[in-house]
């Protein structure tokens, strides 16, 4: 059986205000923080690159990494509404960069090839590793489908060829047990002819 029961005015108002002193932790269940992963988005062309935020980041860091893992540059942004930020990089070579997105709880990592204006668009294909023994492969921005793999170890033997016909790109992880899976690079080739060698990198 219910019972009703009447709360004194004043015990309502203190409770109210210990309530309101705890309204971040409430409100941040009541209305989840997206991950940064949703929030963040990574294009780029030719040499341009843009990195854009769908929310306001009360503080990241945008840091960008060469193919060697060195650092090129490294900017702290505050925004108060979805913004786009710019980077120009031509006064960089072209090649491969990594680029890492940092709020004090959370990092996301995005790649990016630039080339020259007058170049053919190149092979966009990466590689990581996952632990000890598995790598993965991500390929992306195909015109074509098809792709040809070939896996070699570090005396230049190819130990495997496979086709991957996907018709934009594909992530797969390729596990080795009874090789040095830190010696291992891979030869990527697709349908148009562009052709790159990806050498894995830590995460």
């Amino acid at each position: 059986m219910l019972s009703k029961q009447n709360i004194n005015p004043q015990k309502m108002k203190t409770l109210f205000i210990y309530l309101f002193s705890l309204g971040i932790p409430f409100l941040s269940i009541a209305n989840p923080i997206e991950p940064l992963k949703e929030l963040t988005s990574v294009r780029c062309k030719y040499k341009k690159v843009h990195v854009t935020f769908t929310a306001p980041m009360e503080k990241v860091y945008i840091t960008f990494l060469n193919a060697e893992g060195e650092q090129v540059s490294r900017t702290k942004y505050k925004t108060k509404e979805a913004v786009s930020v710019p980077f120009n990089l031509s006064n960089l070579p072209v090649g491969d960069y990594q680029i890492k997105v940092e709020t004090e709880h959370e990092t996301e990592t995005f790649n990016v090839t630039t080339f020259e204006k007058h170049e053919k668009k190149p092979l966009m294909a990466y590689g990581k590793f996952k632990d000890h023994n598995t790598i993965n492969l991500l390929v992306v921005g195909l015109e074509k489908p098809g792709v040809t793999v070939e896996i070699f170890n570090e005396f230049n033997h190819k130990l495997s060829t496979e086709f991957i016909d996907e018709p934009e790109g594909f992530s797969k992880d390729y596990t080795f047990l009874n090789q040095n899976a830190g010696k291992i690079y891979f030869h990527v080739k697709d349908r148009q002819g562009r052709h790159k060698v990806v050498h894995p990198r830590a995460k």
